[in-house]
């Protein structure tokens, strides 16, 4: 297992010419000043604005339309109509444009404007500081599940939170690359990470901090992907998560930031889920744990389809030869 953790520490980034590099740089400015006028909006405009975004990349994006039906009946079979996976597929882009959207509008973020979107309940605040003075560091786990951006604000609303580091994967598309890193950025006790995160989560959590990244991304059996059960399927998982709270003998506290109907969002902590876990042997402790992790996971997305992000290839390896129940991108042994 450390040698497969270890393989998830190092990444690269492919060269770009120079007219690239210049594309990049004219995007990133276009985008650095649509956020600056999303951010000027006042609240109340703020929220169907972002909405009629998400049903407008609804419209034009035609891949993430076909990976959001493969996955819908992968998974759902013909207990949903094509009508019922739309409305689905509408309400996951939507909810995903949000998720960016308002940490453009709340960016910079501070206690007072993150408060104005989130709901932190007392006994979720008791919660988190109860965790922070038992535990010399601990490891925060969540998924793209409701606002999974709005995370980040945790360290806003507590004071004396312990320094958070939220482990990120870069996109593609550069500039927008740049602009997430420079939001994620914008508020006081949280670093975005997107290299090096294995050892430098690692080194974090042992100095007594907060280790906070998402589980629910294909990550391939070559980069230290583990098998476990997701929306019935056995899908490739992070063990980082596990192998962090097993290595370091800290709590590993699953959140969420679900939505509301009145446009808010509500902060919800589940149970330690690596209480309890026999850590006799390492490897077996880490499967269990992120089991543990995709059960959690698996529950919210049952509960409200529409919040998670079906758009994701979650299952582009699979473990066996034939395609069986796997949605048509699936790859085996990739």
């Amino acid at each position: 297992m450390s040698r497969t953790i270890r393989r998830m520490a190092s990444s690269s980034s492919p060269q770009r010419t120079l007219f690239q590099r210049l594309g990049d740089e004219a995007l990133y400015r276009w985008l650095r000043g649509f956020a600056a006028i999303v951010g000027a909006l006042p609240s109340r405009w703020a929220y169907p604005v972002v909405n009629t975004l998400g049903s407008f990349l609804y419209a034009v994006d035609r891949r993430g339309r076909r990976v959001g039906r493969q996955n819908l009946i992968a998974i759902f079979g013909d207990a949903l109509t094509a009508r019922e996976r739309r409305a689905i597929l509408v309400g996951s882009f939507r909810n995903s444009v949000m998720s960016v959207g308002l940490l453009l509008h709340i960016a910079p973020m501070t206690r007072e404007r993150y408060l104005r979107w989130v709901d932190v309940p007392p006994e979720v605040e008791e919660r988190l500081r109860a965790t922070a003075a038992a535990s010399n560091g601990f490891v925060i786990v969540s998924g793209h599940i409701g606002n999974w951006e709005l995370l980040l604000g945790l360290p806003t609303v507590f004071e004396g939170f312990p320094e958070m580091v939220f482990l990120t994967e870069g996109i593609t598309a550069v500039a927008l690359d740049r602009l997430l890193a420079h939001l994620r950025g914008s508020g006081g006790g949280v670093s975005a990470l997107r290299h090096g995160g294995a050892r430098t989560l690692n080194s974090h959590v042992r100095r007594g901090g907060v280790a906070a990244l998402l589980a629910d991304r294909n990550v391939r059996s070559s980069e230290g992907g583990v098998w476990a059960p997701f929306l019935g399927l056995q899908a490739s998982t992070t063990p980082l998560p596990a192998w962090l709270a097993v290595r370091n003998g800290v709590h590993l506290l699953p959140i969420l930031c679900l939505p509301q109907a009145d446009g808010r969002y509500r902060i919800w902590v589940g149970p330690n889920l690596a209480e309890g876990v026999d850590t006799t042997d390492r490897d077996a402790a880490i499967l269990e744990i992120t089991t543990r992790i995709s059960r959690v996971l698996e529950s919210a997305i049952r509960a409200q389809p529409e919040i998670w992000n079906w758009t994701l290839k979650r299952f582009k390896s699979r473990p066996d030869r034939e395609l069986g129940p796997y949605p048509p991108y699936s790859l085996w042994n990739w």
